[in-house]
């Protein structure tokens, strides 16, 4: 049973440790305690299951890795245990696995995840695996990410969340079309006195003007991209690497909306706003929201030469991500979003 000190100790290092040479004694200063009971709570919550590890986690996006490929390829299974270990202990592969065929459609039972900073780089290590294998080499394919998945857990708020979201012109997560007079005087759908700049996970969905499937298309239940949903993924991802407060989690592109976990994490900032201007609060869900959509919306309309026109819906639908139940299904329902496209009440052709 967790107690307010160990909450307190979760929520100073659930975003990872500080970058200080002692890193315990910090949060230990911040919490005021000794380094040596942080490190003693941590390690019982450890061992009870509380926490599940403690660990460096890389992210290779931002050291510059932005390719990654996984490689499948067919193996002898006489063979596969002495090159399997081989491929693993090549310094370019994080990550290599003996796994069953499903003959006929899937030949391949050994499969190695190469990381590079440019695809001739990633191209080049495959070549070195193929090399190895030699005359083993029955067969290969390689998959390339198009997307990173930040597997974050659970972040707890700094402050209580109301255990309902106050929706009045919402149905699930789909925005109610409105008439112009509507829209002006629409209540808001903010959770009340809920702080959207505090550290925490947070769902979104942000849908095109008009409902318009200006991103894409649905292929079999994959998304197929186009030039302007190109630029909102790749918007997305640099989401992160600009903006040191936020980290992504899942995400997926749809014809004309998108899906999204973020986390926003502020611990050490310090700055204070003194007679901010009107706007967006600074380092907040609705100003990473409004500068996402703004430089989308740039990009887009320089490409079709429509300066000023509408991309995005102007409201947009939240949710505060609670638990790690609440994380996992919200994934889940992210990841399986375009193999219910038929279905879903954003679809203008949609089934039933």
């Amino acid at each position: 049973m967790l107690d307010e000190t160990d909450r307190k100790i979760i929520q100073a290092t659930q975003a990872g440790l500080p970058l200080t040479p002692q890193p315990y004694q910090t949060i230990a200063e911040q919490l005021g305690l000794t380094a040596d009971d942080v490190m003693m709570r941590l390690t019982a919550m450890q061992n009870s299951g509380i926490i599940r590890r403690i660990g460096a986690v890389p992210n290779h996006y931002k050291l510059g890795y932005r390719f990654n490929g996984m490689t499948v390829w067919n193996i002898p299974d006489e063979a596969i245990d002495e090159l399997g270990q081989k491929v693993g202990q090549l310094e370019f592969v994080s990550h290599c696995y003996h796994r069953p065929r499903h003959p006929p459609e899937w030949m391949y039972n050994l499969f190695a995840m190469v990381h590079g900073k440019s695809q001739e780089a990633v191209d080049a290590q495959i070549r070195q695996i193929a090399d190895l294998l030699g005359n083993n080499n029955l067969g290969c394919d390689v998959l390339y990410s198009t997307k990173i998945l930040k597997k974050t857990g659970f972040r707890t708020g700094d402050q209580p969340v109301t255990p309902t979201i106050i929706s009045t012109d919402r149905r699930g997560d789909r925005l109610v079309a409105r008439s112009e007079q509507q829209r002006k005087t629409r209540k808001s759908t903010r959770l009340t006195h809920y702080d959207y700049s505090q550290n925490g996970a947070y769902f979104i969905t942000l849908c095109a003007h008009n409902r318009e499937c200006l991103f894409g298309e649905i292929q079999n239940g994959v998304m197929i991209p186009n030039n302007y949903g190109n630029i909102v993924i790749e918007e997305w991802h640099k989401s992160e690497t600009i903006r040191d407060e936020i980290e992504l989690d899942e995400f997926v592109l749809m014809p004309n909306h998108i899906h999204g976990i973020l986390s926003i994490d502020r611990r050490g900032d310090r700055s204070v706003a003194l007679n901010r201007a009107p706007g967006p609060k600074p380092k907040s869900l609705s100003s990473f929201i409004a500068g996402f959509k703004s430089s989308v919306t740039q990009q887009i309309n320089s490409i079709r030469n429509k300066p000023g026109a509408p991309v995005w819906q102007r409201n947009y639908y939240e949710h505060v991500v609670r638990n790690e139940d609440d994380l996992s299904q919200t994934r889940e329902y992210i990841v399986n979003n375009p193999m219910k496209w038929e279905l879903d009440k954003e679809n203008p052709q949609r089934i039933g």
